[in-house]
């Protein structure tokens, strides 16, 4: 759930002081709230300076106002772009969310509201009028956004799609909208319904980087500092918090099907045990099932990794395929292992 958020309030950490501010959104906002109410979550992001700095509301000032966190608050983290906005509420939001700084000092990240950049006319947002009241104006739009409809329908389908199938069944995305609604935002409860209820129904979905690279580590039993697998999650194109544009990391599997090769160097090296400071030991992870023979050994790490073995023939290919080359039996197991991790199989959960 993180890392689903991460995703749907993406923060770009190579602008501004992202770098720095990033750390204190991570704790404060995402991690705090993940498993928490929906209505916290945006209220901690909208008074976070890391996502003011990435959205330039701390240009939004009276003279000048600025729209970028305005229309991404209501088109990516809370109505969604068919919400039923129009760049008319884009433009009032805006006018609300001006004066919302960050205090500038030698720590950094301290949300601020300067009254003297605040533009204090009346405004007219989503059919709601606005008196002027400072810094409670954009907090009355939230209030009313994170418990709107289309907020509640948005979100379901988003979380139905990253654990469901990249086209969730509308039964259970209506259901986890009625569930949002009468919790009033619980992400427990919306998650329960979608789990408990929508699991059944789960399609393949391709694995992103950053599950393929962990499903493996976890499969394997790896030791590791995770220092050095930075690299690969950026040549496979999911390096954390690095993702440019503020609708966070695809979620659909096409997105990452195109870009295999980081995938199949990664398995045999992870195998080779060639990545700084990331170890295994795959003669002590199959102790308990070997035999020592070859072919069971093949079929237990085939269990491990896919659920079942590879079909008899199959496998049997295999092993004469990496034999004929030379290999011995510890080479052959090896090579198999990184094969599997390579294979289309693996690339699926």
């Amino acid at each position: 759930m993180v890392e689903f958020w991460s995703d749907h309030f993406n923060i770009f950490i190579e602008k501004g002081n992202g770098f720095f501010l990033k750390t204190v959104d991570d704790r404060e906002v995402i991690r705090k709230h993940a498993l928490g109410s929906f209505r916290d979550l945006v209220w901690a992001s909208a008074h976070s300076p890391a996502m003011m700095i990435y959205l330039d509301n701390q240009a939004n000032e009276k003279s000048h106002p600025n729209e970028n966190y305005a229309r991404e608050l209501m088109e990516l983290h809370t109505l969604g772009v068919d919400g039923g906005y129009s760049q008319h509420d884009v433009m009032e939001l805006a006018r609300c969310l001006t004066g919302w700084n960050v205090k500038e000092h030698f720590w950094l990240g301290d949300f601020v509201f300067k009254e003297d950049l605040h533009d204090t006319g009346e405004k007219k947002v989503l059919g709601l009028t606005i008196q002027s009241a400072g810094q409670s104006e954009a907090e009355q739009v939230i209030e009313y956004l994170v418990m709107h409809p289309s907020t509640a329908r948005f979100i379901s389908t988003k979380l139905a799609r990253r654990f469901i199938a990249d086209e969730p069944p509308q039964e259970i995305i209506e259901k986890a909208t009625q569930t949002f609604l009468a919790t009033q935002g619980d992400i427990k409860s919306v998650l329960r319904v979608i789990l408990l209820d929508g699991l059944s129904l789960a399609q393949p979905k391709y694995k992103r980087p950053a599950n393929f690279i962990l499903s493996s580590l976890r499969m394997l039993n790896v030791e590791t500092d995770a220092v050095a697998l930075h690299d690969y999650l950026l040549r496979m194109g999911q390096l954390y918090f690095n993702w440019p544009t503020p609708d966070g990391y695809p979620d659909r599997s096409e997105a990452w099907q195109g870009n295999l090769m980081p995938r199949w160097q990664f398995a045999f090296e992870l195998i080779r045990n060639e990545i700084k400071d990331t170890k295994h030991n795959l003669n002590v992870l199959l102790d308990v099932s070997s035999t020592g023979i070859l072919q069971d050994d093949v079929d237990a790490l085939a269990s491990l990794l896919l659920g079942a073995p590879v079909e008899r023939v199959a496998r049997d290919e295999l092993i004469a395929s990496v034999r004929s080359a030379g290999a011995t039996p510890e080479e052959t197991l090896q090579i198999i292992a990184a094969s599997l991790i390579a294979s289309p199989a693996f690339q699926w959960r």
